[in-house]
C-alpha cells in the first residue's frame, strides 16, 4: 500500500495544528514534484506546451525561488544568488540541467521545512515588511501564501506533465 498523502499523516510534533498543515502542504508539493517532474528526461523537463508557456523546469525553478523570497520576507535572511534572479529568469530563462534545478529545490525545501518547524505561535501575528514598496503583512499571511503559491504551480506541473504524456 502506498504512503498516505501528507495531509492524512499525524500532526507535526512541536508546532501548532495550523503550522502542521502548512508543513504538510510543503511536503505535498515535494511529493508532486518527485512524481510529476523529477523523473522526466532533460527534454521533457524543459518542454513547453506552446511557445511562451512555462516549461516544467521553469515552474520548478519558480516554486523554489519564490518560496525562498517569501520566506525571506517572513524571516529576513540572505538569499542565494540564483533566488535573486527573479521570476522572469525562473520561468523563461535558459534551460539548465535538471539535476541542478532539483538540487536547489531539495536544498530550499529543507530550509523551508526547518523554518516552519521552528515557528512559534507568537511569531505568526507579527507584521513584517514585504517587498520593496514598504507594505506590511502578518507573517502568517506570508507563510500561508508561500504554501498556496507553491501548490498552485505544482498543479500546473501536473497538468503540463499529463499533456506531455
Amino acid at each position: 500500500m502506498p504512503d498516505p498523502a501528507p495531509f492524512l499523516e499525524a500532526l507535526e510534533p512541536g508546532v501548532s495544528p495550523g503550522v502542521s498543515a502548512w508543513i504538510k502542504g510543503l511536503k505535498e508539493v515535494e511529493a508532486h514534484l518527485h512524481r510529476w517532474a523529477f523523473d522526466l528526461s532533460e527534454e521533457g523537463f524543459w518542454w513547453r506546451p506552446k511557445e511562451g508557456l512555462n516549461p516544467i523546469g521553469g515552474l520548478v525553478r519558480h516554486i523554489t525561488g519564490s518560496s525562498l523570497r517569501l520566506l525571506s520576507y517572513a524571516f529576513p535572511q540572505e538569499l542565494p544568488h540564483w533566488a535573486k534572479r527573479g521570476r522572469e529568469w525562473e520561468l523563461q530563462g535558459e534551460p539548465e540541467t535538471k539535476e541542478a534545478v532539483q538540487a536547489r529545490f531539495q536544498e530550499a525545501w529543507a530550509r523551508l521545512l526547518s523554518a516552519f518547524r521552528g515557528l512559534r505561535e507568537e511569531d505568526l501575528a507579527q507584521e513584517v515588511p514585504v517587498g520593496t514598496q514598504g507594505l506590511r503583512a502578518p507573517r502568517a499571511h506570508i507563510l500561508h501564501h508561500l504554501v498556496e503559491h507553491a501548490q498552485h504551480h505544482a498543479g500546473q506541473i501536473i497538468y503540463a506533465r499529463k499533456l506531455l504524456g
